[in-house]
């Protein structure tokens, strides 16, 4: 019995992007997504869900929850206090920000700044963002977990997070182009701000820094290359803005 695909070959298009074409099929799969490829809605959810569903089932994704809980120490419910890992299943919450917003995130920015990326590319960044610490994690037990996800209201502040979400927002701040998403971080930040036993300076100091260039780099996401709003100037160079 041969092991060969009939009438399956690989081809590349003008910018040598690999793709799978076949006589039997109108359609090619592309190694490489552009902007123009992810144009249909249904095609860029279903980029982001296959990358995500990798990345959940990579081996590293387990290797860095059992680094969360030993090499962290956040082994306990950050709701429920009294419940360990060793009482229940605790799960890796991103707050805030979904998975799937932080895929969203980094696909926009990468589109925009390298023209293409596969879905390797994406796994590939997840788990470096990871791995860097700069994504927003808090612990839950089941639970507070399912409360979080049945209730749009529900939001942990910043100081039960776990990881330099800041960092995350500057280096993939093209990809800031979603009202959702960036509705979502303001209100986070807001109410972060306006906890009543929040008496950290510093931390409401660089909270409130976090949202202006939030707003900033949504702004110019949102009117252009070149533009003028509000007498701040905005460049076309990314992570280096006139202000």
């Amino acid at each position: 019995m041969s092991n060969e695909i009939p009438d399956i070959q690989v081809d590349f298009d003008d910018s040598y992007n690999p793709m799978i074409v076949s006589p039997n099929s109108p359609y090619g799969l592309q190694f490489y997504q552009t902007q123009e490829s992810m144009a249909d809605v249904e095609v860029y959810k279903k980029f982001l869900n296959n990358a995500i569903s990798r990345f959940r089932h990579s081996k590293f994704y387990k290797q860095y929850k059992e680094y969360i809980f030993n090499d962290i120490g956040l082994n306990h419910c950050q709701v429920m206090h009294n419940i360990s890992k060793d009482d229940a299943t605790l799960e890796m919450h991103h707050n805030f920000l979904t998975i799937f917003d932080i895929a969203l995130i980094i696909t926009e920015h990468i589109l925009k700044t390298k023209g293409y990326i596969s879905t390797f590319d994406l796994v590939q960044l997840l788990k470096e963002e990871h791995r860097q610490n700069h994504i927003p994690i808090v612990m839950l037990s089941k639970t507070p977990h399912q409360l979080y996800h049945n209730n749009d209201e529900l939001i942990f502040p910043a100081q039960m997070c776990f990881g330099d979400w800041a960092a995350f927002l500057s280096t993939y701040n093209q990809g800031l182009a979603t009202k959702r998403i960036v509705t979502n971080i303001m209100n986070f930040i807001n109410l972060s701000v306006s906890e009543n036993n929040l008496d950290d300076k510093n931390l409401i100091y660089t909270l409130l820094e976090v949202r202006d260039n939030v707003k900033k780099w949504s702004d110019y996401n949102e009117y252009g290359d070149n533009i003028r709003i509000s007498g701040v100037t905005y460049t076309n160079t990314t992570n280096n803005w006139n202000y």
